[in-house]
């Protein structure tokens, strides 16, 4: 196309074409779209050709012209005026119908600068759209998220082409072989320089060729999370009004698309069925930090893939897999052995909570906790929240792989006791232990993190007395910290029925004085003994425990407060 465009003749017809399609109007920029689907210089295949025109009115129009110099040769001409090009390239008018011409690569015909300058604006919305949906699919999983910046020219297309699958030809066109390198660069400019504005809107941060979302814009998407539902109803609103008007005046350049895509791109498949290849899957070019590298989330690897992939060939290597069970979740034991060296990994799979499985959790926190149920959504808490206390230094196992696809977490397996084992057995040590277990908490919540399952058994006490906080899935910041109090208090008194009352006071006490000294809010301790949380755990603690427990946390509260 380059070529083309620099040959004086064809250069000077285009021109003249695009003066006869203005008449009357002003030219205030125009530009040569794509490659033919045949080559560069094939003269039986169609160029797109955008032109902006200087007119107060909606203008919207298809046309269809042959160059008489070069036989065969066809442009395909879009006319809009200056106007409705500027809005459809700041806020989506029209769909983005016209900005996909700013997407793929294009040779400017008249006003170079102009061009450039609502490239990279068009470039700039797309990819504060990509950021904010990329935000509201991981929530939690975005604050660590590495993303490289092919990843906004390839989503940009891929959406583009899910709202019209005619558009992929266009896209799959320009990355065929032999020129998909330089085409992809060309590409890459704007949204650069889309970037690099971005950035300086402190909406994301540059990181060894990596772009990371800021927890500035996080945190701000986040909040708008109410306003969902209104804006997609503006934007069906919009769509649908513009769509009705622009609709009929762009048919035939969208039968084109149609004749196009069944010329080139449909094919059969061994079985005689139509098939039309995929634009590349756009997760790749997003990761996640793990310890033993950056987890692409678009890898699918199981369980027995991974170990395999950790044993070298020719070696002596050896691994099993154990199941360790698990009411809502399935956990195994994965054992790398070499020799007599072993290496142990938990690895948890993420499936989502329905049905008899998920109901009882519902019914006994009815009206007082929320629960994610998803996979995805729990994989991401217990990823996310635990790297945030890993980089706090909280005690948390070592997340050592994450296959997205699969929903794995391959985690460390922390050696050590259950801290409910120790409560059951009533061990001398425990009072102790109890309050190291509460300023652990207490550092969790300063770092504005709750829990969410915090239940003895989800806390581990390592041969060297440290606290671990495993199974994070439920964990979240800005959480109900509270609940973190009543639930390992209460659960506490469950283990004991028929324990002293005076013994489950001291520990509760030596509990509540580590969890003060080290920093947690009194307030904490005196809500999580309100009526909302006794309601549920009186189930299954009974009422002479619960009102032993609630009795010393009112008084320690107090004496805090006062």
């Amino acid at each position: 196309m380059q070529r083309l465009t620099q040959d004086d003749v064809f250069k000077a017809q285009l021109l003249n074409i695009c003066k006869e399609e203005a008449s009357p109007k002003d030219i205030v920029a125009a530009s040569i779209h794509s490659l033919p689907l045949g080559g560069e210089g094939n003269e039986k295949e169609v160029f797109n050709v955008l032109l902006i025109l200087d007119s107060p009115k909606l203008i919207l129009r298809h046309s269809f012209k042959r160059l008489r110099t070069l036989k065969g040769l066809a442009l395909s001409i879009l006319v809009v005026n200056q106007k409705t090009f500027e809005r459809d390239v700041e806020n989506d008018w029209l769909g983005g119908l016209i900005v996909e011409n700013m997407l793929v690569p294009y040779e400017p015909l008249i006003n170079r600068e102009y061009l450039w300058n609502y490239e990279v604006k068009a470039k700039k919305r797309i990819i504060v759209e990509i950021l904010n949906n990329i935000v509201t699919e991981y929530p939690e999983m975005s604050n660590e998220m590495l993303i490289k910046p092919e990843y906004f020219m390839f989503e940009a297309m891929a959406r583009k082409a899910s709202l019209h699958p005619p558009i992929a030809y266009r896209f799959l066109n320009i990355f065929r072989e032999g020129i998909a390198e330089n085409v992809q660069e060309s590409m890459m400019q704007g949204f650069r320089a889309a970037l690099d504005e971005v950035a300086m809107d402190g909406l994301v941060e540059f990181s060894d060729g990596y772009v990371r979302i800021t927890r500035k814009f996080i945190d701000t998407i986040q909040r708008r999370r109410l306003n969902v539902l209104n804006f997609f109803k503006m934007v069906r609103n919009i769509l649908l009004r513009h769509s009705l008007e622009v609709f009929p005046k762009m048919m035939r350049s969208l039968i084109e698309d149609y004749t196009l895509i069944a010329k080139h791109i449909v094919r059969l498949d061994r079985f005689g069925e139509i098939e039309i290849p995929e634009l590349q899957d756009t997760k790749r070019f997003l990761f996640i930090p793990t310890s033993s590298g950056l987890a692409s989330l678009s890898e699918k690897v199981t369980i027995e893939e991974f170990a395999r992939r950790n044993i070298p060939q020719g070696s002596d290597f050896k691994f099993s897999i154990e199941k360790l069970g698990g009411a809502l979740n399935t956990v195994y034991l994965l054992r790398l052995r070499r020799g007599d060296e072993e290496k142990k990994l938990a690895v948890k799979i993420f499936k989502d909570w329905y049905g008899w499985k998920w109901f009882p959790l519902a019914l006994w926190a009815f009206g007082t906790r929320g629960f994610a149920v998803l996979g995805k959504r729990r994989l991401e808490k217990e990823y996310s929240i635990n790297r945030f206390l890993a980089s706090h230094g909280v005690n948390v196992p070592r997340i050592v792989y994450v296959s997205t696809k699969e929903r794995l977490i391959f985690q460390e397996h922390i050696e050590g006791e259950p801290l409910a084992k120790m409560i059951k057995e009533e061990k001398q040590t425990l009072g102790e232990i109890m309050r190291k277990v509460g300023g652990e908490i207490a550092k969790v919540h300063g770092l504005g993190v709750a829990l969410g399952d915090c239940k003895p058994e989800n806390i581990i006490i390592s041969p060297e007395g440290k606290t671990f906080f495993v199974d994070l899935e439920q964990a979240e910041r800005d959480g109900n910290q509270a609940w973190d109090i009543a639930e390992l208090l209460f659960y506490t008194g469950h283990y004991l029925p028929l324990s002293p009352i005076n013994f489950i006071q001291r520990i509760t006490r030596e509990f509540i004085e580590g969890y003060l000294r080290g920093g947690g809010k009194a307030e904490n301790i005196s809500r999580a003994v309100s009526p909302r949380y006794i309601k549920v755990f009186s189930f299954f603690t009974s009422p002479h425990i619960i009102f032993a427990i609630s009795k010393i946390c009112r008084e320690m509260s107090k004496l805090k407060k006062g």
